[in-house]
């Protein structure tokens, strides 16, 4: 498995887990609650961070290709 692999597997991983804390963090959604509202911002932010590290990693997919 070489880096690009490694990096795009980890990122749909993490993306998974993500997705699944979002779900709680929904399901638990208490609006006047400031600390639910600034978890569920910095939840949003990491599925955010996650989702440009599996396009970082398409994007190495892509160049790796026409360079061989």
């Amino acid at each position: 498995m070489d880096v690009v692999e490694l990096v795009d597997r980890s990122a749909a991983s993490a993306l998974e887990h993500a997705s699944v804390l979002q779900d709680h963090l929904r399901s638990a959604d208490r609006s006047s609650d400031p600390a639910i509202r600034e978890c569920r911002d910095e939840m949003h932010r990491l599925v955010g961070d996650i989702v440009s590290l599996r396009n970082a990693a398409e994007l190495l997919k892509r160049e790796s290709g026409a360079v061989a």
